[in-house]
């Protein structure tokens, strides 16, 4: 194997090398593009990026842990914190702290929170449907399915597995 230090003429020239040929690369620039464009979205209603995630949240798996809010939504705990906060000011849900160690919060949408969230959804199936255009649903279902995979994958602490493993 060449060790490309030693290479006299070498430029990034001589690498073919094309960050648009990277899945990783296109699926943050598609994450970016798609969380900007929700944003903006339920602005229209009032409503925020870390709202509508907590109600996604909330309206898939109600009565949460703040932990989870946070770990699925991918939003720092005190940023859930505070918006916890102010959401249940807003009547948008309640926490609750569990009976059996009060350290840990459930968090609940109220009918308030549920209407607030089928607002959002409408916008989301929108922008949903737009994105997904032209796309079957085989193709999504394997698409969904490998992006789990990498998830799983990257979890694992890959930069401790040699390549090839």
């Amino acid at each position: 194997m060449t060790n490309l230090s030693d290479e006299k003429e070498f430029s990034s020239d001589d690498i073919d090398f094309k960050l648009d040929d990277f899945p990783l690369y296109n699926l943050n620039r598609t994450s970016a593009t798609y969380a900007n464009e929700m944003s903006n979205a339920v602005q229209s209603i009032g409503m925020d990026q870390t709202q509508w995630r907590i109600l996604a949240i909330l309206g898939d798996k109600n009565n949460s842990t703040v932990s989870e809010i946070a770990r699925r939504g991918v939003i720092k705990i005190s940023t859930v914190t505070r918006m916890l906060e102010r959401m249940e000011r807003e009547q948008l849900l309640v926490r609750t702290p569990w009976k059996k160690d009060k350290r840990i919060v459930r968090v609940s949408l109220t009918k308030k929170g549920d209407r607030a969230l089928e607002a959002a959804l409408v916008i989301w199936s929108n922008i949903h449907a737009a994105a997904t255009r032209n796309i079957d649903a085989d193709d999504m279902e394997i698409f969904t399915e490998t992006l789990k995979k990498i998830r799983e994958n990257l979890g694992r602490n890959p930069y401790s597995l040699k390549p090839g493993l």
